[in-house]
């Protein structure tokens, strides 16, 4: 073995070296080998984190934590109000007819009714007669309170 290897070796090992101080002191890669341990010890190292600053990164953690829930549950609302307000239109959006049934519905209508003023014609066209014709109220209620006033108006007593 070669000298400058069990140099290598025991300054790998961190072992003395005693007897090999000769060749040490000729060679100038063993030289350079011996005095990087010394060059290594002395570059200066980071100063080690000061006090608090364990308490201070977790406060920091905890205020990102926080601030994403924030953004989570603001971000849930906003998301469910969306679909809330679609909700809403699509259930209280009255259905169209479908295109292919309008004109033909238009077509017999005027050729069934006389010359009419336009005014007319628009407040006919906005009524809506399908979406109107429905029955909202019982008239069994409604009637029964007028008898009254129904045998007054004939002139018939009650």
């Amino acid at each position: 073995m070669k000298p400058c290897d069990e140099v290598t070796e025991r300054v790998a090992l961190g072992d003395p070296i005693a007897e090999l101080a000769e060749h040490v002191a000729t060679c100038e890669r063993c030289q350079r080998l011996t005095a990087l341990p010394a060059e290594l010890a002395a570059v200066p190292h980071e100063a080690p984190p000061s006090i608090g600053f364990t308490a201070r990164m977790t406060v920091g953690a905890q205020h990102v934590l926080a601030a994403r829930r924030r953004r989570r549950v603001i971000g849930s609302v906003a998301a469910a109000t969306a679909v809330a307000a679609g909700a809403v239109f699509v259930v209280t959006r009255s259905p169209d007819q479908p295109a292919a049934q309008q004109p033909a519905a238009q077509d017999l209508a005027k050729q069934d009714e006389p010359a009419q003023p336009d005014d007319l014609k628009a407040l006919v066209k906005l009524a809506r007669y399908d979406r109107a014709s429905h029955t909202s109220a019982n008239w069994s209620h409604i009637t029964k309170p007028l008898a009254p006033y129904k045998a007054l108006v004939k002139g018939v007593k009650p």
